[in-house]
């Protein structure tokens, strides 16, 4: 491990997302010479969010889609803290963080992710669960199944956001308690549009609908949910519905922090970048993945972004450093995205194009498990 030194140049990577777990690895594989890194993440184990589905649904382990940053940042040299950036000062070039002293930086990268905006819903904050940070939202998911083992009432588990991330996990979750417990419960999406997956073709679409309808799941289209109290999720149109665990899979919503810190954020309070993935208003401070706003052209929050930064991320790094000319990040028009359905069986969507059966789960699971390979230690 690297040791602290003034002399040094300082490279400070703000959380564990999938951007900076590829930067971290190519510091290893090619060390910066002259400069000290420091990562700063809540988690010692970051997730790799494309096999959170089939962790909810019992297909893999904790270790088989977890990170271990401390062992990560160890392999590469770079000194790792535990805890959480409260603000920075962009001025001073300094961060403060929980648990550790104010630390100063020459070079500043964040990537720490989204998480679903609730603050608009009267309640949300203290009922129901948001899915990201995913640690968090695992650690409750794990507790309610112990809690509800030894029930025999119904369980009534509602999802709130119609995209991918709302769908994939009702799925996954419907998938672990009918096969893995005696948990009897009843499933409601509920979704702000007049279908679910509305970014997907209308063959993708039907064919979950139909799904979910096999599965005897209600969805509650054009939808919004007003407030939530500790037995009801009220809607904008007065009506109620009880749950027993509700999970919150909507847009995504930004950290306060990095607006508060004076950094130029959009509307929503993601960082503006560039097309070098640096900060619009402070150009020794890179942001990506669902962090940041991409002001060439408007992005989804996808991972398959976050994973295609990482290499751009690096290599701007040590090109600021060695004042050379940075290299655009060139985001592909289009990407294939694979869902799953709860099972070994998965759904291949881009544009118009449509796949369904075990193999595609198969083909998922090889991509998955490749990515997290780079990272074993």
């Amino acid at each position: 491990m690297k040791t602290y030194s003034p002399s040094k140049k300082q490279l400070c990577l703000v959380g564990g997302g999938h951007s900076h777990v590829t930067v971290i690895r190519q510091l290893a594989l090619k060390p910066l010479s002259g400069i000290h890194v420091t990562l700063i993440s809540p988690d010692i184990f970051t997730p790799y969010s494309g096999m959170l589905p089939g962790l909810i649904a019992g297909h893999y382990t904790h270790q088989d889609c977890h990170i271990n940053l401390h062992r990560l940042c160890r392999w590469a040299g770079i000194q790792f803290h535990r805890g959480f950036v409260k603000r920075i000062n962009p001025d001073l070039r300094e961060l403060s963080c929980t648990q550790h002293p104010p630390s100063k930086y020459d070079l500043l990268s964040i990537n720490i992710g989204s998480q679903p905006a609730i603050e608009n819903i009267l309640g949300a904050n203290t009922f129901g669960y948001t899915i990201k940070p995913i640690n968090n939202f695992l650690h409750h998911w794990q507790r309610w199944l112990k809690f509800c083992a030894k029930s025999k009432q119904k369980q009534h588990i509602v999802v709130v956001g119609g995209g991918a991330a709302g769908v994939e996990v009702l799925l996954a979750m419907h998938y672990r308690l009918r096969n893995t417990t005696s948990i009897n419960a009843a499933f409601t999406l509920i979704c702000s549009d007049n279908t679910i997956l509305p970014s997907h073709n209308p063959a993708v679409q039907a064919f979950f609908l139909r799904h979910f309808q096999s599965l005897n799941i209600r969805i509650i289209k054009n939808s919004f949910v007003a407030s939530i109290d500790r037995q009801q999720l009220h809607l904008m149109d007065e009506s109620s519905i009880d749950y027993d665990f509700t999970v919150w899979a909507i847009h995504a919503g930004a950290q306060t922090w990095p607006a508060m810190s004076g950094l130029k954020c959009d509307n929503h309070g993601f960082i503006e970048v560039d097309q070098f993935l640096r900060s619009t208003s402070h150009p020794n401070i890179f942001a990506a993945g669902d962090s940041a706003a991409f002001t060439p052209r408007n992005l989804p929050k996808a991972g398959v972004y976050a994973v295609r930064q990482g290499s751009v991320l690096f290599n701007n790094i040590l090109a600021t450093f060695k004042q050379q000319p940075l290299a655009p990040f060139k985001p592909q028009q289009r990407f294939l995205s694979l869902l799953t359905t709860g099972g070994h069986h998965a759904v291949a969507s881009r544009d118009f194009i449509f796949f369904q059966g075990k193999w595609v789960w198969y083909w998922k699971n090889h991509i998955d498990q490749s990515f997290m390979n780079r990272f074993k230690i």
